[in-house]
């Protein structure tokens, strides 16, 4: 009987660690797909993969909801280029909410001008209706300039 637990303990602890890893990829996945929809400009893409709910904080301190980021996006007043991870981690906080933060390497236009800039970032995902969507995301500026 004792074994029995123990076959039974070990499959739950491989179980978990499966679902944990699932979940990562599927987070991951959900988020190449944001960076690819704001980078094309593709703002049909791109709002299924954030929450209605959505709160998002931008390295100058600018906050915006849902309808804001789309409109931003849409605008093309900076036109994202490039959104390179130099460091990620994704984290399960539920079967439901997982937490990714890091640092990220960005270039843009923006007035004409490229700039290049690197930033921390913490981004909240929950899934919604079976679908990863972005909850909130903030990030701040890291004072070493990034190079091109």
């Amino acid at each position: 009987m004792r074994s029995l637990f123990h076959l039974l303990l070990l499959f739950v602890l491989v179980a978990g660690r499966v679902s944990a890893g699932a979940l990562q990829e599927e987070v991951r996945a959900t988020d190449a797909a944001r960076i690819m929809a704001t980078i094309a400009g593709d703002t049909t893409r791109l709002a299924p993969l954030l929450s209605d709910a959505l709160i998002y904080g931008h390295a100058d301190g600018r906050v915006q909801n849902k309808e804001d980021f789309i409109s931003a996006v849409k605008s093309s007043r900076m036109k994202y280029e490039a959104y390179d991870y130099e460091e990620l981690r994704i984290d399960r906080v539920s079967d439901d909410v997982a937490t990714m933060s890091g640092r990220a390497k960005l270039r843009a236009v923006a007035g004409g001008k490229t700039i290049s800039f690197r930033l921390r970032f913490l981004a909240v995902w929950r899934r919604e209706a079976g679908k990863w969507q972005l909850q909130a995301y903030q990030s701040a500026p890291l004072t070493e300039p990034a190079k091109p």
